[in-house]
């Protein structure tokens, strides 16, 4: 009879679909936020080739994005903290 409930139990640890991605889009925003960082230097470093190259539309286009990093860490950390919350309501 023990066995049956284990084989029967598997109902307890998975999660539905939904929440399944909701996780995994968990780890890619915590994976966009720490490497957020190190894209910005390589944004400065494209953009001073595009620049060098005589491509200043383009290095103009790459620096925006470079002083928009920061606003777009402060979202994705947001979308982080209501995703969390939801993930909580879930539980």
């Amino acid at each position: 009879m023990h066995d049956s409930h284990k084989h029967n139990s598997h109902g307890h640890s998975h999660e539905d679909e939904g929440t399944a991605a909701l996780r995994t889009l968990q780890i890619m925003i915590e994976h966009w936020i720490e490497h957020n960082d190190s894209h910005v230097e390589n944004y400065k470093e494209w953009a001073a080739k595009a620049r060098e190259a005589g491509e200043e539309e383009i290095a103009k286009e790459i620096y925006l994005a470079v002083t928009e990093s920061d606003a777009v860490k402060n979202h994705l950390k947001r979308a982080k903290a209501i995703l969390a919350s939801k993930l909580v309501l879930k539980k």
